[in-house]
Order: structure tokens, then C-alpha cells, then sequence
């Protein structure tokens, strides 16, 4: 397949254009329709995530000290929109990536030694477990428990939607160690806590979601899980600064699927609209069909501006808490007219299986609402950026 033009990558420098390059050639060895057999037969891609973990790719965004291959978060989200580009959004390596990444800025170097550097050298993944059935985008209202007892805690809850957390060897969860009814500030009682998998007091129970990926997510059961002192993630109560700075990080590598997807439809659509033929003459001749997909072609390129902008902020050790909200909204916003724009060149045969656009767009609607609405970064940007008075 022939790709559109991407101007914005002719931005990057060296380094960062041969991590696209790389991540692109092994995720298009694979390709799209070896992603699609996995979710069909109902497999897992331990392949792929094997190849990304050989090639050094599991570990960009990390330092070389654990392991990693150095880049920062630019590098990360080269790596997530590489595999998008080629329709393979891995949530694995997002939810991997961000988790660690606040294990590194709020954890001990002995906590990054033992969680991180792993996901690096030896294709350990990590998840991430924060969403309650009742609490919802409420965070501070989650009740999922930590008691502290005299050998360390012991965890009871439950948390919905977390993506890969049967498949994921550590899960980075978030729980009150001071009941919401019990602080006088709402944000206070929040702790961080890495716990391993294979504890026997975690169950899963897998939802039936369809994105047409090969990657599900779980209802999860803390039923008095025990966890040491030392899995504690920075300082007992005091975990929201570090978990809304690793969010930030959660929404540019959703942002960066966004993208990536959305150019991958888009270039099909457009290779399509040059070869079909009606009325003697190919469609993509007609500004009907070229303009929505020159629009969304336009919005992509504007996504990829906000993205970049905000991860060179983050690896900067500024906030870029502004930019990378924007750049979620922006990015799903426009991957979901490429995606519209793509399956209208298509007409009919774009809900034929084989021409693969339908597929799209099932993931790439769940950006719109996942892992943040774009209703709530609009609130988030009226009341930070405009100022306005809070809504909620």
C-alpha cells in the first residue's frame, strides 16, 4: 500500500526518524491482517511483542541506565504511532509505557530496577488499573481499598475496563489509603501501588468488548491481596500529583494511535479513490471525494503538530499538561473523520471485511470516548486554559 504524505515527519530528526522507520518495517512484516487473524482466532500477539522486545522497541521511552533504549516520551509515542501507521494499535505497549513511566519519576531506583528495566530487556508488560464501575471519570471517588497492617497492605476492590491486565506480568494500581468521606481535601488518600499478576487474591473477568484487536480488558478483583511496603509508589496518600502527570503520558500515546490509524484508513481510501473507475473517470477526481479526505488529511497533520509539541514539553521536564489534552482531542477527533471520510470513498464495499474499514472504526470511535472523553478534556481546557468557572 502506498502511504500518504505525512509532512509532519519531516520535522523529526535522525534518531527519531529511524525509530518510525524501524518500528513501521517490523510492524509491516506483521501487518494488518496478521493483527486481524490473532483477534479472530482469539490469540494474543506474543509474537509481535517478541520482536518489539528483540528489536529494542519495548523499551524506548526508557533510559539506557534500565535497559531501555533512551528517547523519552517522543520516542514512546514514535513507537505507538509506528505500529498504528501500519494498523496495529497495540494498547500493550501504551499502557506498559505510561505505567512505567510513573514508576520511574515517583518510585525508587530500586522500584525501577524491579518493574521497569524488566518490561525492557525481558518483554515484561505492565497495566493499569484506575477506572471503577461506580467512581467512573470521578477518580477521586474510587473505593478500592489499601489497609496498612503491620507487614504491609492488603488491597480490596475492584476496577473495570483495564486493558491487558491477565496478560500483563505487574499492574500499577490506584486505591485510597483514606477513604473519600474521611479527607478534607479530595485529592488527599490517593496511593500508587505495583502489584504482580500472578498474586492468587487478584481474579479476572473478561468483558466482552470488540475492537477488533487481539487485545481484551478486564473486570478485576482485589479480594485481600497483600502487598509489601516496598510496592508502595512514592509517598502513602499523596499519589495524585504522580498519577495525573502519568495521565498526560496516557493521552499523547492515545493520541498517537489516533493518528496513526487514521492516516493508515486514510491512505487506503485515497489509493482506492485513484484506481476505481465509475462513469469512466477514477472517483478521486471529483472534489466530493477529495475534499473530506484533503480535510482530514489537514486535521491529522494539525494532531501530529500537538503531539510532538507536548511530548518534546514532557521530555523537557515541562507539564505540557494543556497541549497533550488538546492533542487527545484533536488527534481521536480527526481519526474519526479520516476513518468517516475513508469508509464513504469506500461506499458499499467499505463494509466488505477484506476492504478492512469497518474494522477501523470500532477502536478508532473509542478514542473519542477512551481513556478520557473528549467532553471532559473540553471541561478540563475551559476552566484551566479559558479560565471559566467549573462545571462540576
Amino acid at each position: 500500500m502506498t502511504y500518504v504524505k505525512v509532512l509532519s515527519h519531516e520535522l523529526l530528526n535522525d534518531e527519531e526518524r529511524l525509530v518510525l522507520k524501524a518500528t513501521r518495517s517490523l510492524a509491516g512484516a506483521f501487518g494488518r491482517k496478521y493483527w486481524l487473524e490473532k483477534w479472530s482466532r482469539n490469540e494474543e500477539p506474543s509474537e509481535l511483542w517478541e520482536r518489539m522486545r528483540e528489536e529494542g522497541l519495548t523499551g524506548t521511552g526508557v533510559p539506557e541506565a534500565l535497559g531501555g533504549s533512551g528517547m523519552g516520551l517522543m520516542g514512546a509515542v514514535l513507537v505507538q504511532e509506528g505500529l498504528a501507521l501500519e494498523g496495529l494499535p497495540v494498547l500493550q505497549f501504551l499502557v506498559t509505557h505510561f505505567s512505567r513511566d510513573i514508576v520511574m519519576r515517583a518510585g525508587t531506583p530500586e522500584q525501577s530496577m524491579r518493574f521497569v528495566r524488566p518490561t525492557c530487556v525481558e518483554g515484561k508488560r505492565m497495566s493499569f488499573a484506575l477506572t471503577e464501575p461506580q467512581a467512573g471519570s470521578n477518580t477521586w471517588r474510587i473505593t478500592t481499598f489499601a489497609r496498612r497492617e503491620e507487614r504491609g497492605y492488603v488491597l480490596r476492590g475492584q476496577k473495570v475496563f483495564i486493558s491487558g491486565a491477565k496478560e500483563s506480568d505487574f499492574m500499577l494500581v490506584v486505591a485510597r489509603t483514606r477513604r473519600y468521606d474521611q479527607v478534607q481535601d479530595k485529592r488527599d488518600g490517593i496511593s500508587l501501588f505495583v502489584v504482580e499478576t500472578d498474586n492468587p487474591g487478584i481474579r479476572f473477568q473478561r468483558l466482552n468488548i470488540d475492537t477488533k484487536s487481539p487485545e481484551w480488558q478486564y473486570m478485576v478483583y482485589f479480594d485481600d491481596v497483600e502487598v509489601p511496603p516496598e510496592n508502595l509508589v512514592g509517598r502513602e496518600n499523596e499519589g495524585y500529583r504522580a498519577l495525573f502527570q502519568g495521565l498526560n503520558v496516557e493521552r499523547l500515546m492515545i493520541a498517537a494511535i489516533a493518528v496513526g490509524l487514521g492516516t493508515h484508513a486514510l491512505s487506503k481510501a485515497v489509493e482506492y479513490a485513484k484506481q476505481r473507475i465509475v462513469f469512466d473517470v477514477p472517483i478521486g477526481s471529483h472534489q466530493g471525494v477529495q475534499f473530506p479526505l484533503a480535510r482530514a488529511a489537514i486535521k491529522l497533520e494539525a494532531a501530529r503538530s500537538l503531539i510532538y509539541s507536548a511530548a518534546h514539553l514532557y521530555d523537557s521536564n515541562s507539564s505540557g499538561v494543556e497541549l497533550a489534552n488538546a492533542a487527545k482531542y484533536v488527534a481521536s477527533e480527526a481519526a474519526l473523520e479520516a476513518i468517516d471520510a475513508s469508509i464513504q470513498t469506500f461506499g458499499g464495499y467499505a463494509y466488505e471485511y477484506e476492504t478492512d474499514m469497518i474494522n477501523l472504526y470500532s477502536i478508532v470511535r473509542l478514542l473519542k470516548t477512551a481513556p478520557v472523553t473528549n467532553e471532559l478534556v473540553l471541561s478540563f481546557i475551559a476552566t484551566h486554559v479559558l479560565k471559566l468557572p467549573k462545571s462540576y
